[in-house]
């Protein structure tokens, strides 16, 4: 800065001698001349200064700017060695998993998960020690989470524990009286459909939860009973674990008397005796460990539509089932009349079943209709 300022200042002076000895006569103008003269090596001294100034300030900002061309340079040297100093320990740890057993290299699509168990021995004594650790932790779980469903004495496994269903089951009863007091379809406790539901529903939950029956009934246990009436044509009731009732009054117009209500509260409560929600949920988690060690371990990437369908569906038919066998003996037990309910559905339908019988000659078929009318009539 100071070296531009001090030219700046040499040139005006320099360029202001002439100027002034035109102006100022004879006797100026030859002593302007020859303080001209004079100063002309400080001018020209100075000028040579300003332009090694110059000249060492750009040297120095190319200097800079080499450094930092070398520094990048430098920079994607060592990014490019990293990548292939990891490409070649990638291509290193292919060529150990997937090789198979003649000898030959497999890159591309062999290097997908799930190509290792078939071309690798490592890889597939890998998945067999993962397959074995897991199916004898699973064998445990299994074995040590096995109870009896009061009744019928079939044997489940039960992962959930009785306060975490009871839990959800009230969480569930809450938001189903939430949503029925914004729409103001839930009954008061002292109207007809209310108080009917309640009668029948005490005398099921005792014979429910007195003990008969044998299993494990340790979460039939404390039962706090509530019993709620909506009002819509919905035609369904249902009971959640813990003891939370819900009719809805489209069923409350389809029975004709107490009996047939029961017969429906009883199959409800059947499916909490049996535990079959806490059974459900149980069966879709092991279901996602069955799927996840088929992905990470095979590379079998397993679709949750399709097995729901093979493994829930028939589960929910024997669940369905089981609550009618369990139903029936409840109300039977609560003093209700358990032929009302649907063995006089199988009986109305059975000459329908004979015909079809006689049609496609199923020796089989009527038998087992008559076995379940015989049960049942037996109950």
């Amino acid at each position: 800065m100071l070296r531009r300022r001090g030219a700046a200042l040499a040139g005006r002076a320099w360029a202001a001698l002439p100027s002034a000895a035109g102006s100022g006569g004879g006797a100026i103008g030859s002593s302007g001349a020859t303080v001209q003269h004079s100063l002309a090596p400080a001018a020209g001294a100075v000028a040579t200064a300003v332009s090694d100034g110059a000249a060492v300030r750009w040297r120095h900002v190319l200097s800079r700017a080499a450094g930092r061309a070398q520094g990048a340079a430098q920079q994607q040297h060592r990014s490019a060695a990293a990548a292939h100093s990891w490409r070649v320990a990638s291509w290193q740890q292919i060529r150990q998993q997937w090789s198979d057993p003649r000898g030959y290299q497999h890159f591309g699509g062999r290097g997908q998960r799930g190509y290792a168990v078939v071309y690798s021995q490592e890889a597939r004594k890998r998945a067999l020690r993962w397959v074995a650790v897991l199916g004898a932790g699973g064998a445990v779980v299994w074995v040590s989470s096995r109870q009896e469903v009061p009744y019928t004495g079939r044997m489940h496994a039960i992962i959930v524990s009785p306060e975490t269903e009871s839990d959800m089951g009230r969480q569930t009863f809450e938001q189903v009286l939430m949503e029925a007091r914004m729409t103001g379809t839930l009954l008061p406790q002292h109207s007809r459909a209310c108080q009917a539901v309640r009668r029948v529903g005490l005398r099921i939950a005792q014979a429910a939860t007195d003990g008969f029956g044998g299993g494990f009934q340790g979460h039939l246990q404390h039962m706090k009973w509530e019993f709620a009436v909506i009002n819509s044509p919905q035609v369904n009731a249902f009971v959640v674990p813990g003891g939370k009732v819900v009719v809805y009054t489209g069923l409350l117009r389809l029975v004709s008397n107490e009996d047939e209500l029961a017969a429906v509260l009883a199959h409800e409560c059947a499916h909490v005796v049996a535990r079959h929600a806490a059974e459900r949920i149980t069966q879709m988690g092991a279901l996602e460990v069955v799927r996840c060690i088929a992905y990470w371990v095979f590379g079998l990437p397993l679709p949750a539509g399709p097995l729901t369908a093979i493994f829930f569906l028939p589960n929910s038919r024997k669940a369905e089932t089981e609550a009618d066998v369990i139903g029936a003996q409840i109300m039977a037990r609560a003093c209700f009349d358990p032929s009302g309910d649907r063995i006089k559905a199988i009986q109305k339908m059975l000459p329908t079943a004979e015909r079809l019988y006689e049609m496609n000659g199923c020796n089989d078929t009527l038998t087992t209709i008559r076995r379940v009318v015989n049960r049942g009539m037996d109950w």
